[in-house]
């Protein structure tokens, strides 16, 4: 038996699931290479060789996928995650599989935490249990792995931490590599690989993930290095749907529903996809449901498909994304989106919006009734579940598996910057690292709010603590004397017509403001 792909048969015009696949007459076929997969657009079915080709440019950046052939598929019980999917992973040779230790994390029965949410099947596929905790250690090791078998050694990308931390423990393994790293202010803390002199680290200390991400694409242009381009590399991408077929074998009867706090959604587009191929194999009896979840900061998704929108429109984009949920700060996902939605619908999904009130509630209450400590990301999918269950979306017959995609490495040690990026006209400025101490923009914002507001060093701050009409509801004097303090930190004067919720509502709008006062004060 062969299935081709997550959206088409190639040489009909819809799969199983009813989704319109447009069939270019002419397209280059080339079949399967070395009897195991292909590369093709999802628009046109062009096939390409074994190769670095994530887009096909004839279709406007359409995404390049891998399709395997089921009939030459053999799933192991035994061995790193690599060994027992390697017949559906993006890898031609089985020297190249790398054991990272990740995977093969374990599925609770939630049943304290089902009698809370009135759904007795609930299932926690813990993957915090990881080596760096969380998810992303299955796109570490997979795309190095690729890299290598593609003969790449030399890549630039950019993260909010989890995803450069997974591959980059796996790149300090290989002195013949080199990761070029890009990060905004708030998330080098969060970058937990030390010692590895093949980690190039560019830090842009009054910068945004946003502002890394464009740095990084601007670098990656200059210089012709690679770009690895984040979860649109089917190298990174493939490895996360192993976390599906790992519950499949673990939960024992079938999952009805599938629920994950998303960025891109390209982890809910893989498990889209192993699912299709683990049908084909008649592993699992029907397609889960699959729901996609955001925080209330940062939930352009949700924005789009509550307006029943085929892609992304201006007003659903996140100019400055902020929130609780730091691995979900994409803000615009006008890429990815088209995909994600084409693949909810066909399974009867949906897309739910979190707030960070719901989110601290189902942060505690999963580590009191279930001892999982799970970050903010993790739990948005708790809430999910409640508020689905609550509408009559879910049913008490349902089997729910709830990706509980990591924790957060709180105090882990992080390295010092090789660079530091800043805006310059057009492009970007990067000059050596010198300061003894790395302090971004939102580390001096927290160290003058603490001195200024005389808060204990046992209280944490967050970016979301709300300065004004709530948490630490600053009244009159206490604005003013922040703002003066604000004021000789920055060497900058604020308004008084700029103290408003717009600039202060959050210690991160303040941040906010104050990168671009910063960035508006560079030299053109």
């Amino acid at each position: 038996m062969i299935v081709e792909g997550a959206f088409a048969t190639l040489g009909t015009q819809e799969n199983v699931h009813g989704i319109k696949f447009r069939l270019g007459k002419g397209i280059p076929r080339m079949g399967w290479i070395a009897n195991k997969l292909k590369l093709s657009c999802l628009n046109c079915g062009r096939e390409y060789p074994w190769s670095f080709t994530l887009q096909c440019e004839p279709c406007n950046g359409a995404l390049v996928d891998v399709d395997y052939n089921l009939d030459n598929v053999t799933i192991r019980s035994e061995g790193c995650h690599m060994e027992r999917f390697f017949d559906l992973l993006p890898l031609l040779d089985r020297q190249s599989i790398l054991d990272g230790q990740e995977g093969n994390t374990p599925c609770v029965h939630a049943r304290e935490l089902g009698k809370w949410l009135k759904l007795p099947k609930v299932y926690l596929k813990d993957e915090t249990k990881n080596p760096t905790g969380t998810t992303k250690d299955r796109q570490g090791g997979l795309p190095v792995a690729v890299f290598r078998e593609l003969g790449i050694h030399e890549f630039i990308t950019s993260s909010t931490g989890n995803s450069s931390t997974a591959i980059a423990r796996i790149v300090a393994r290989f002195p013949d590599m080199r990761m070029h790293l890009f990060v905004g202010d708030e998330f080098l803390s969060r970058v937990n690989v030390v010692g590895a002199e093949n980690l190039i680290v560019y830090w842009l200390k009054n910068g945004t993930f946003v502002d890394a991400h464009k740095a990084a694409a601007w670098f990656a242009k200059q210089s012709g290095i690679t770009s690895a381009r984040g979860i649109f590399f089917f190298g990174q991408r493939e490895g996360l749907k192993t976390a599906f077929f790992e519950a499949v074998d673990q939960v024992p009867e079938p999952i009805d529903v599938y629920i994950q706090g998303v960025s891109s959604a390209l982890g809910v587009y893989s498990t889209y996809k192993g699912a299709t191929q683990y049908l084909g194999l008649g592993k699992i009896p029907k397609m889960p449901r699959l729901v996609c979840v955001q925080e209330e900061t940062c939930n352009p998704m949700v924005r789009a498909w509550e307006d029943n929108a085929e892609t992304i429109r201006p007003e659903h984009i996140i100019r400055y994304p902020r929130g609780l949920s730091k691995s979900t700060l994409r803000g615009d996902p006008t890429m990815s989106y088209p995909y994600i939605r084409r693949v909810v619908k066909a399974t009867n999904g949906t897309m739910v919006t979190a707030t960070q009130a719901e989110m601290r509630e189902a942060r505690k209450l999963l580590y009191e009734l279930e001892g999982i400590d799970a970050c903010y990301t993790s739990v948005m999918t708790i809430v999910a579940a409640r508020k689905l269950a609550a509408q009559g979306w879910l049913s008490p017959d349902d089997v729910v598996l709830l990706n509980i995609t990591g924790s957060d490495r709180e105090g882990a040690p992080y390295p010092q910057p090789n660079f530091v990026v800043e805006k310059e006209g057009d492009g970007w400025r990067i000059e050596p690292f010198r300061d003894e101490v790395a302090r971004g923009c939102l580390d001096r914002v927290y160290e003058v709010i603490r001195q200024t507001l005389r808060i204990p060093p046992e209280m944490k701050l967050d970016t979301e603590i709300r300065l004004l009409g709530g948490d630490l509801a600053l009244d009159s004097v206490a604005q003013l004397e922040l703002t003066l303090a604000i004021e000789k930190e920055f060497g900058c004067e604020v308004p008084p017509e700029d103290i408003n919720a717009e600039n202060f509502l959050t210690i991160g709008h303040l941040a906010d403001y104050l990168r671009k006062r910063l960035c508006d004060a560079l030299p053109a």
